[in-house]
């Protein structure tokens, strides 16, 4: 899947919700790209703050500012702002958060050299005080994998961290757009791509995700759990059952985990019974089921 020239446009979309105190930040992080063939598509979800001015003072014509109006369903934007986009590559970055200058720059020259490479993620940090970073996406900072990682994934081996991914276009026309009937559908979009397309990861932290009080991915932990069982559940056709089993351990026994640090006992124990289910013989569950009722 060769690109058209050396410099292929890349088109940046930008959902915002009521992030003016957040967005120039991110917005400079873009200008400051050493890449300099982009537009940024920013769709603002009904903001009733001042992001519209702050946005107008930026004279930069590679920047679009459009009002949906509020929707409230984050792949519904995102969708609007691929139908939006001119650029044979698409990126995506949150209001809040920040891109080293190299970024484009590395995964436009990786998508190169890998043609048959559908996308591009990279490693990252997810900080509170910028340059103080508190979890890499990956122990390993340097390096690519060059690979198929559907499989992966479920290993725990990916991060589909959303604003790292770079893809070609094209690519969506056989691996479909969001679903707009669920709120949380990153990963999913991911998934489709890596299903049908090789993936290039750049491990270097490239990306930088801000944690604050509003953080939506904070704010909606139990149903981004459930939805990302059903998540799993979808794909148990095409996964191994071993694989299967070992993903929806993990997956139980982190919310179990969190139900703990936020003092939901019973979700807890129910947590840790559905991960002892998946592997009977597992002594970790009971550990955590005996961890739990001591907790009460």
């Amino acid at each position: 899947m060769p690109e058209k020239n050396n410099t292929p446009k890349v088109s940046i979309i930008l959902p915002t919700y009521n992030r003016a105190g957040l967005i120039m930040e991110t917005i400079e992080s873009i200008l400051n790209q050493t890449y300099k063939n982009w537009e940024l598509i920013i769709i603002d979800d009904g903001s009733d703050d001042n992001t519209e001015e702050i946005i107008s003072k930026i004279k930069d014509e590679r920047i679009k500012f459009y009002k949906a109006g509020r929707i409230g369903i984050v792949g519904k934007i995102k969708n609007i702002g691929i139908e939006k986009a001119s650029g044979e590559l698409i990126a995506f970055i949150d209001s809040d958060d920040l891109w080293a200058e190299t970024k484009l720059e590395k995964q436009i020259i990786l998508l190169q050299q890998y043609p048959e490479a559908g996308f591009s993620l990279t490693g990252g940090y997810n900080f509170r005080k910028f340059n103080e970073p508190l979890g890499y996406f990956y122990q390993q900072k340097e390096g690519i994998r060059y690979d198929n990682i559907f499989i992966p994934y479920f290993k725990s081996e990916i991060s589909t961290t959303m604003p790292s991914l770079v893809l070609r276009k094209q690519c969506l026309q056989t691996s479909g757009m969001f679903k707009q009937s669920k709120p949380f559908s990153d990963v999913e979009f991911i998934l489709e791509l890596a299903k049908h397309f090789k993936a290039i990861i750049l491990y270097e932290p490239l990306l930088y995700r801000r944690l604050h009080e509003a953080n939506d991915s904070d704010s909606n932990w139990i149903k981004r759990h459930y939805e990302g069982l059903e998540m799993i559940l979808s794909y148990k056709k095409s996964l191994p059952q071993k694989i299967l089993n070992d993903c929806l351990f993990r997956s139980h026994i982190n919310f179990g985990e969190k139900c703990l640090k936020y003092k939901k006992r019973r979700k807890a124990l129910s947590s840790f019974s559905n991960a002892w289910k998946q592997k009977p013989f597992n002594i970790i569950p009971p550990i955590k089921i005996v961890k739990a009722v001591l907790s009460f």
